[in-house]
């Protein structure tokens, strides 16, 4: 048998106006799929490297030690309520989509895009990163907003 290594998820999603949301995700007990949960971190627009890259890490820690989640008992994080978007369509469409995931001591980043139907997929002209997990905050925070095409004050 086949030991599985153990991963946690946690999605960036950004938007220029709204800044960013740091979304832990956990399994889904029965189905096995990702599921947002609480809390989601949220940070203005202009938001430091530093300041970014520790919310991200925090939100990798909740992922890391959250337990299964089932989708019929647990009150599910509907996180894109907390914007103008009450449909999870329509903030797609105006959110960009960072996947943070995290291997034992590694980080895969990866970019997603929306699709018509209104949801994400891995956008595959963008190259995926593969980094230690010991990378310091501001390393992270300038990865994710590279991804987003975002600048600081400072660039």
């Amino acid at each position: 048998m086949t030991q599985r290594k153990t991963t946690s998820l946690t999605v960036v999603y950004h938007d220029p106006s709204y800044g960013y949301m740091i979304v832990p995700y956990a399994v889904e007990q029965n189905m096995g799929c990702r599921i947002a949960i609480d809390p989601t971190i949220t940070l203005l627009p202009g938001t430091s490297d530093e300041e970014l890259g520790a919310t991200i890490k925090k939100g990798i820690k909740i992922a890391a030690n959250a337990s299964e989640v089932d989708i019929e008992k647990d009150n599910l994080n509907e996180f894109w309520k907390k914007t103008k978007y009450k449909g999870f369509c329509s903030f797609s469409n105006h959110f960009q989509s960072v996947n943070v995931t995290q291997y034992e001591n590694q980080l895969r980043i990866e970019k997603w895009i929306a699709t018509p139907r209104k949801g994400y997929v891995k956008d595959d002209s963008q190259k995926t990163i593969e980094i230690s997990a010991m990378l310091t905050n501001i390393e992270l925070g300038r990865i994710i907003r590279k991804f987003v095409n975002c600048k600081t004050e400072n660039d």
